[in-house]
């Protein structure tokens, strides 16, 4: 059964997600305006990119480990009614955050999935 909260608690534990990267991480988020935006699910313009309910978040943009002449903004993209499909509980909502958070961000950085799994983000 999925678990489902507020628009407003799950934006508090997006934070909550973004204030566990480390210090450096976040200031280069920060220098590079990268945008994090929660949707209750995939907008008009996203169904062309066949986001199904398997996809929980996404990036936008070119990597922020480089200069990038990437003409739209970068972003985050988090899918609040397909993660909370995938929970059954307030303490899960929180982990499926996290760790789709930091992937997407992992991807912001450049990495693919298999440096992602190898990689801690957390401070």
């Amino acid at each position: 059964m999925p678990f489902h909260v507020s628009s407003d608690e799950f934006e508090r534990i997006v934070t909550l997600a973004l204030d566990s990267i480390s210090p450096p991480l976040r200031a280069r988020m920060n220098a590079d305006n990268l945008m994090i935006i929660v949707q209750s699910e995939p907008g008009d313009d996203d169904r062309d990119d066949d986001i199904d309910e398997s996809v929980l978040g996404y990036y936008q943009g070119g990597t922020g480990s480089v200069f990038s002449a990437y003409e739209y903004p970068k972003r985050i993209v988090l899918l609040q009614h397909h993660i909370e499909d995938w929970c059954e509980s307030y303490a899960e909502l929180v982990d499926q955050v996290t760790d789709t958070v930091l992937h997407e961000v992992a991807h912001y950085f450049g990495m693919g999935h298999d440096d992602i799994r190898q990689t801690r983000l957390r401070h």
